[in-house]
C-alpha cells in the first residue's frame, strides 16, 4: 500500500531585519496554537499591530526561540547590505505509528514496533531585506514574552 504525502504548507515571508525574529516567531507560535493538542490558556502577542495567539508553554518557547535565533545566524552571516538573503525554517508533525506486521513477516525480518509517520509539514521561507530608506521601515511595537 503507497503512503500518501502529507500536506505541505508554505509560507514566505518577506522581513525587515529589525523585525524578522518577531514575525518568525509569532508565526511559529500561530502553527503551534492550532496544533497543539494537551489544554492551555489563550494568550496572545501584538505582532505589527496584529494579535496573534500564544501558546505559552515554557519549553514549547524555547524551542521556538532557539530555531528563531538559529535562522536569525544563518541570516545575518550570509547578509548583505544590498541583496536580500534567503532562509528556511520547516515545521513537521509526527505521529508514531504501530507497523503492521501481517503474513509477510519472513520478508520484513518480523521486525513490529512503532514507525513515526509525518502527517503534516510546514515551511516557512524567510527573505531578509533592507528598505532602502526609512521611510520604508516598518515600526515595531514591542513583542511580549
Amino acid at each position: 500500500m503507497e503512503q500518501r504525502k502529507p500536506p505541505q504548507y508554505i509560507l514566505d515571508v518577506f522581513a525587515d531585519p529589525t523585525c524578522v525574529k518577531d514575525i518568525v516567531r509569532g508565526i511559529l507560535h500561530t502553527i503551534f496554537f492550532h496544533r497543539y493538542f494537551p489544554s492551555l490558556r489563550p494568550s496572545s502577542v501584538e505582532v505589527l499591530d496584529l494579535t496573534l495567539p500564544l501558546v505559552a508553554d515554557p519549553e514549547l518557547e524555547t524551542l521556538i526561540d532557539t530555531r528563531v535565533g538559529q535562522l536569525i545566524r544563518q541570516l545575518s552571516s550570509t547578509s548583505s547590505p544590498k541583496s536580500s538573503v534567503r532562509g528556511s525554517l520547516v515545521v513537521q508533525f509526527f505521529e508514531k505509528k504501530r507497523r503492521q506486521g501481517g503474513g509477510l513477516g519472513w520478508f520484513t525480518g518480523g521486525a513490529k514496533g512503532d514507525e513515526e509517520v509525518c502527517w503534516e509539514s510546514w515551511c516557512l521561507e524567510v527573505t531578509l531585506a533592507t528598505p532602502k530608506t526609512e521611510i520604508g521601515r516598518p515600526s515595531m511595537p514591542a513583542l511580549a514574552s
